[in-house]
This record gives C-alpha cells, structure tokens and sequence, in this order.
C-alpha cells in the first residue's frame, strides 16, 4: 500500500453538518463520519436566517476530533447547498447572517420580472431564471433591507463564507457563484452585461477559484484552538454539493445522467459543455458549473424535504419520534391505488404542515374525500417524487438530444430502496443507486487532485467508479401511465 492521504470533507447541507475524514490510499476513497449535528434555519424578525457562525464553530470542533485520531491531516474542503450569502464590510466583517432561500423576497422579486427579461437572464448566463436564485435576493435586499447593501463591501457564499473563516482568504467558488445567475457559465465569470441589466454592482463579488487550488491554510488562531500543530491548506473543491456529489458518483463515462437526490433533488446530465437553446429553457432546465471546468444540466426539484417535513409533522402529531426506516415501513401499509401530487407546487415549497398541504391537494384534485391516514400521505409522497425524478430524466433526454438506458442515483435518497425501483419502474431506465458519501468523496477527490499532482480528471473518475458501491434496479413492471398522470396534474394545477 502507498501513501495514505486523510482529507476532511466539511459537508454543509440544508438538513445536516457533517465534519467526515477521508482515507485515500491512491485507489480508493474510504469516509467515515466524524460528527454530524442537524441544520435548520432560525427565525429573526419574520426572516429566515442561516446560524453560519454555529456552523463554522461545529466544523472546528469536528476536524480537532478527526485530527486527534490520525497521525497527520492533509487538507480539508467545503461544500454546502447553493444560493445563500452574506454580506462583508471593507474590514472583512460580516454584516449579517445569511438569509435563506427559505424566505418569500425571492419569489416577490421574480414576479416582477416579464417573460422577456427572465429569457435574456437564461441567454446571458445559461442559467434558468428561478426564485431561489441569489440575484432575486439580491434584489430583494436591495428593496427592504439596503442598509445591509450600503454597510457592505462584498458578497461570499455560503461556502466562501466558511472558507473565508478559516484561511482569511476570499474567493468565490465557480461552481456555487454559478447559482447566483450571474455568473455566465461559457466564460465561468461573473457576467457585466448580467450585473447591469439587473442593478447590480459587479463590484460585490471576489476572484473566481478554480478547483484543486489552495485557498490558503488554517488561520494559526483556528490551529491553536483546535490543538493543531502543523499547516493545514484548504482547497478550492466543488463548493457546490451537487458538483462534489456528480464528481462522486460511481461512472467512469464523461456524460451520464443522475439524480442527486437530497433536501433537493437535481436532475441532469453531466456534460462537457453548456446547452444554452429554447429547448433547455422551456424544459425547465439549466447549466450549472460542475468539477473541473464541466457541466450539469439539470433541473431542480423539490427532493426530501418533503419526507423530512413529514418526519416532523408526524412527530409533532403523535408526540412521538419514528426512525426514517419506521417512516418507509409506514408507507408500505397503504394498498390502495396510487395518489400523485405536484411536488413543485408552490404549496410544498415551505408550509407550516406538510401533510395537510398534501392532504388539501389530493383532495382539491379529486383523489380523496376527507381526511388522509399516514400510510397514504406517505406513499403518495414517494411515488409523487418517483414521478418527478422521472419526468427530469426524460426531459433531459429531449433537450439534449442525449438518449440514455441509465442513470444513477446519489446523495441520502438513494438509500430509499422503494424509491430508487420506482424510478426505474416509471422511467424505464436502468438505475444505480449509491448510499455512499458520494458529496464527501467528490470533495475528497479534488483534495486528491492537489495532493497528488499527477492526478487528472479521467483518473478521478476511475477513483471515484472503484470506491463507491452501488446497489442495481432494472425494470420489472411498465409504470409509464403514472407519469403521464403527474405530467396532468402538473398541467392542471
């Protein structure tokens, strides 16, 4: 055996964050979790807000406990979910806690936007116009809280912000400034004509990092709190979870179709090049910066946090906590015949209750009467998602001109095994499903990248194809019709 490598992956999502190690051997990636605590938003003044300071304190906390059980850590990377932000005076403070997409200003910005500027937005950048894109909160800050854009001097991701913590170095990520929609994804810069056209001072934003670079080390201060004796550097990965998690995915093939199902759940094809035609933007779908210069075309969707909001709700309901195994097994009593809902209905985007928003919208939509038993909410909510990764998968097939017989499935939802069949039932492709830490590999993966300077981008895909398990579903029965019938309500709703 060669050189062992340990690298931590800080791994920020909606739900949770993990501090992860990862051994590399030269051959393989293998994670183990170090800490893991939940995530959520808190209220401040009828806003939601990201506690990024609590989060950057968990992190510490998670790589002195990594470093304590290994002789020597190699470096460490960050990656969150996208579009969220802060604000930084001149002196390098930060002004504010980061709002969150979870906030309704987005959304009131975009409507205010005719079909035309929103198709100029797509043309110039490659990227869809949606609600949760930094610019629109960006114009919603700049029409109720300008203060915060008067005081401030730039604008960090959430990752950025995280980076910026723990080296004092600021850039931002290409592949999470390419969900602000200003970021032009041919030339992977921020776009002028974008900046412009939208009111926005181009000024807000830092150098774009390439992947695999170092963004400096650990800040002494940090080391010696942490009991660090020795330089750590912190690379510039796909701060993106998506891209880490695509670039962890178990394929060796330069384009493959995925699903990288979390909290949200995208769905794509990754590809060399952006699509940027009529066809990407009246599908719904849109080009993100990916690792190392590629592309995922993708569409997002709402993915679990509808089930973990059920989760919630049924335990706020009952006054008892079920395991997600207890939660599957409970959808697994419902016999009756299929019910299917919009999952990118706005209803689902945020409500108070997520199981009386479904039961109101099967039963606005004609499939019950009356109240709704758990074992139906729940089953219907993972066909409802089936349907919808399902319906991605056959959209990008159409705007890409990409035909496909397979995809494989990433991130926590793929340990749905009920899920992962329906998929391949609806969709007719042959599905791989990996449970594994496909996000923390990926970032590992480009840490590799900067260790081990022979490495390129054909030989990560083989890493990450050889290190990462995966669990197979081919199609045992012809379940097209429900997609048509989601396709209809979607239509209709």
């Amino acid at each position: 055996m060669g050189r062992i490598y340990n690298f931590i992956s800080c791994d920020c999502g909606n739900s949770s964050t993990r501090v992860i190690l990862c051994r590399f051997d030269g051959t393989t990636v293998d994670t183990k979790v170090i800490l893991q605590e939940p995530n959520e938003p808190f209220v401040r003044d009828g806003y939601f807000y990201w506690d990024i300071k609590r989060i950057f304190s968990f992190l510490k906390q998670g790589i002195a406990l990594a470093a304590a059980g290994v002789d020597r850590i190699h470096s460490a990377g960050v990656c969150t979910w996208g579009v969220d932000f802060a604000f930084f005076d001149k002196a390098g403070n930060m002004i504010s806690d980061p709002l969150s997409y979870r906030n309704t200003i987005g959304g009131e910005e975009l409507a205010k936007l005719p079909e035309a500027a929103r198709e100029a937005m797509f043309y110039r950048t490659g990227i869809l116009t949606d609600k949760i894109n930094s610019v629109f909160m960006l114009k919603g800050i700049q029409a109720k809280m300008p203060e915060l854009l008067r005081r401030g001097g730039k604008l960090l991701m959430i990752p950025d912000i995280l980076n910026y913590f723990f080296t004092g170095s600021r850039y931002n990520e290409v592949s999470e400034a390419s969900t602000t929609q200003l970021l032009d994804v041919r030339t992977m810069q921020f776009s002028r004509d974008q900046c412009e056209a939208l009111g926005i001072d181009p000024g807000l934003f830092h150098p774009v990092a390439g992947h695999g670079q170092s963004l400096g080390h650990i800040l002494p201060a940090i080391r010696s709190e942490t009991g660090l004796d020795y330089d750590i550097p912190v690379i510039c990965v796909p701060s993106h979870d998506t891209a880490s998690a695509v670039l962890g995915a178990p394929v060796q093939e330069e384009t493959f179709a995925f699903i990288s199902a979390g909290t949200w759940a995208l769905i794509g094809l990754h590809c060399r090049e952006p699509v940027i035609t009529e066809k990407v933007l009246r599908g719904g779908f849109t080009n993100e910066a990916g690792a190392f210069g590629y592309i995922t075309l993708l569409k997002n969707s709402i993915g679990f946090f509808i089930i973990q909001k059920l989760h919630a709700d049924y335990a706020a309901e009952t006054g008892h906590k079920i395991t997600w195994d207890d939660l599957n097994d409970l959808s697994e009593r419902y016999a009756g015949p299929e019910r299917l809902f919009d999952v990118n209905h706005p209803d689902f985007f945020n409500p108070p209750n997520m199981k009386l928003a479904i039961q109101a919208y099967l039963a606005r939509t004609g499939q019950i009467r009356g109240e709704a038993e758990w074992p139906l909410i729940l089953s219907s909510a993972v066909y409802s998602l089936a349907a919808s990764f399902s319906g991605g998968l056959k959209g990008v097939m159409e705007v890409s001109g990409v035909n496909f017989k397979k995809a494989v499935i990433v991130g926590g939802g793929a340990r749905n095994k009920k899920l992962n069949q329906l998929v391949a039932d609806i969709s007719g492709l042959e599905i791989s499903a990996c449970g594994m830490e496909c996000a923390s590999i990926g970032n590992a993966l480009t840490q590799a990248a900067f260790a081990c300077k022979g490495l390129d981008y054909v030989e990560l895909r083989r890493i990450a194809a050889a290190t990462a398990g995966t669990e197979f579903y081919v199609p045992r029965q012809d379940r097209g019709a429900l997609l048509e019938t989601y396709k209809t309500l979607q239509l209709s709703t």
